[in-house]
């Protein structure tokens, strides 16, 4: 290929690594954010069991909502599981992405050194065919 070409590949390349890297910094993000999310949801139940723990005596209204915060604490847990699972896999493809493309931009700046060093051997013998045999002149 041309040297041309190839730094066009490159230049799409590191698009790519590029998107693979922002792809990576918010898969982590999201995992980051869903760790997070769990620790406050654990610290809400952990004081609301304080709360019943303590003997005071509550309206049943308040018990109630308790009771339905509780219940939406665990099903609130279930997706953020699900999500952080999700951003995992899409972490890992991701990862995968970056290795595919840092190999494939390897290989590009491979080719592109083989044809910078071609071009300069050919450039080398030109010149040398092109310079007259000593004791010769061109006319």
């Amino acid at each position: 290929m041309k040297p041309r070409t190839l730094a066009r590949l490159d230049m799409l390349a590191a698009e790519q690594e590029t998107q693979a890297l922002e792809a990576v910094r918010r898969h982590n993000a999201m995992l980051s954010q869903a760790v997070e999310h769990r620790g406050l949801l654990a610290a809400y139940r952990t004081r609301l069991a304080q709360s019943w723990q303590d003997g005071a005596v509550l309206p049943a209204a308040q018990a109630r909502r308790a009771g339905q915060f509780a219940a939406a604490t665990h099903s609130a847990e279930g997706q953020i599981m699900q999500a952080a699972s999700l951003a995992a896999a899409q972490l890992e493809s991701a990862i995968t992405k970056l290795g595919q493309v840092r190999a494939q931009r390897h290989a590009l700046a491979e080719a592109l050194r083989k044809a910078a060093q071609l071009a300069a051997r050919e450039t080398e013998q030109r010149a040398e065919r092109d310079r007259p045999a000593p004791g010769r002149t061109r006319t």
